[in-house]
Parts: C-alpha cells; structure tokens; sequence
C-alpha cells in the first residue's frame, strides 16, 4: 500500500470538481466536501412553489477546442456532446429599448473579447 498525499477540497462545483479529477491524475488522494446533497455549486437548478430555477451554464464561453479552457474541457471528459457554436453571444436590451447585440468573430479570434463588445454597443 503506498502513502499517497492528499488534498481536501471544499465544494463540489465545477472549479472543485475539477481539481479533485486533477488531483487524482496527478497522484494525490482526494476528497471534496460539499454542504449540498447534489453536486454541481451554481451549475443547477431546483424547483421551489411549482417553479423550476435554472442557474445552469447558458453559453459556455472560450470552449473551442483551440483554447485552453476547451482543452480542460476535454481533458476532464466534461463535454461528451457535440456543442452547437452560434455567431450571436450575447444580446442585452437597454431601459430605452434598444437592442445590442455581441458578436464571435471567428476569423479574428486574437482581439479581445471586450473590443468586439465596444464595437458592437458603439456600432461600429
């Protein structure tokens, strides 16, 4: 039997389950301690009153295959369907009523998220 390190983790969440998953790839013991009785941290919903509240992922940002964090993705097995990748992102109505819309841009994908949303909310 070997001694192995170990690490304790503190919620089950998405950043805490995939620490222990690292953990253990790496050769440590791991244990995650959840207050809830479901995993998940705010990746879930419940039902309360006859209603259901979804405050799962809606958009998964930067979950290409050619970023790192689609790459965890991958590498945690956390992604086993196909995704459905869209040219909208985002849209947000304002008080006025006007309505923004933000964009991917595929062929630029250097730019920084926040320029493609300057452009848009500045119409250019």
């Amino acid at each position: 039997m070997t001694n192995r390190s170990s690490i304790i983790i503190i919620g089950a969440g998405m950043g805490g389950m995939a620490a222990g998953i690292y953990g253990e790839l790496n050769g440590y013991k791991t244990r995650i301690f959840e207050m809830h009785t479901l995993p998940g941290g705010q990746c879930a919903s419940w039902r309360r009153k006859g209603y259901t509240f979804d405050a799962c992922i809606h958009h998964l940002f930067g979950c290409s295959p050619q970023t790192k964090v689609g790459q965890l993705w991958q590498e945690l097995e956390a992604m086993p369907r196909e995704l459905a990748y869209t040219k909208e992102c985002v849209s947000v109505l304002s008080p006025d009523g006007t309505l923004f819309y933000d964009y991917y841009v595929y062929s630029m994908p250097s730019i920084p998220y926040a320029l493609h949303l300057q452009d848009t909310v500045m119409g250019q």
